[in-house]
């Protein structure tokens, strides 16, 4: 698996191109800003881009992903639970006092523990709410690797003030679903740098681990 990190927009949202080397197929993982940006890096890599996939629909994770459809033609993914935020994906712009251009369609719905393939990779959804109605992480269990969203941070969690937000719910959501990854699986969350599962069990205040 080859992985770049593009931070993009006003919030410094972590959308990562991710793609299989040996097929040259690759998939945008929560384009939330910067279409040109994410297209120039697309076509540095080489790839082939297969599918958009999103993690939840805050404005900030779903910005770009209109204009990238129109770049790539492919279709886009995400839980169902989802939809309705997206579709208020301009007015939660306006109460921010920024513009959304046109909100994207929803191509394929992703249902929990579905398995995902770019290529010959295979990224199986896990379903964690808490931060946001439909949340989804994505593990790829060969690679080691879970793109955990706004569910879990180096040292953090995802807020949980917003509509639809629970802090029991993304609780239950980390503990069930992301902590009982192995140790060494490495992080890569929709803000902030990299951690892994290992590291925020131990240390992350959040989850009863102590200070950095």
């Amino acid at each position: 698996m080859i992985v770049e990190m593009v931070i993009v927009g006003p919030f410094q949202e972590n959308c990562y191109v991710i793609g299989d080397e040996d097929s040259g197929t690759g998939a945008l993982i929560d384009p939330g800003e910067e279409a040109p940006r994410v297209a120039l890096t697309v076509e540095r890599m080489g790839l082939s881009i297969s599918q958009i996939i999103v993690t939840h629909a805050h404005i900030d994770h779903v910005g770009a992903i209109a204009p990238l459809t129109d770049e790539f033609l492919c279709p886009v993914l995400m839980h169902e639970e989802a939809e309705a935020m997206l579709q208020t994906a301009p007015q939660q712009a306006m109460m921010m006092g920024m513009r959304f251009g046109k909100v994207p369609k929803v191509d394929r719905r992703i249902a929990d523990d579905e398995v995902l393939e770019v290529g010959n990779l295979r990224l199986r959804s896990l379903y964690t709410p808490g931060h946001a109605p439909g949340h989804l992480a994505f593990y790829a269990e060969e690679q080691e690797v879970v793109f955990s969203g706004d569910a879990l941070f180096a040292g953090s969690v995802g807020r949980t003030d917003l509509p639809g937000g629970s802090m029991e719910v993304l609780m239950n959501s980390i503990s069930e679903r992301l902590l009982t990854l192995p140790d060494a699986t490495r992080v890569l969350s929709g803000h902030g740098p990299e951690t892994t599962i290992g590291r925020e069990r131990m240390t992350n205040p959040f989850l009863g681990g102590g200070a950095l």
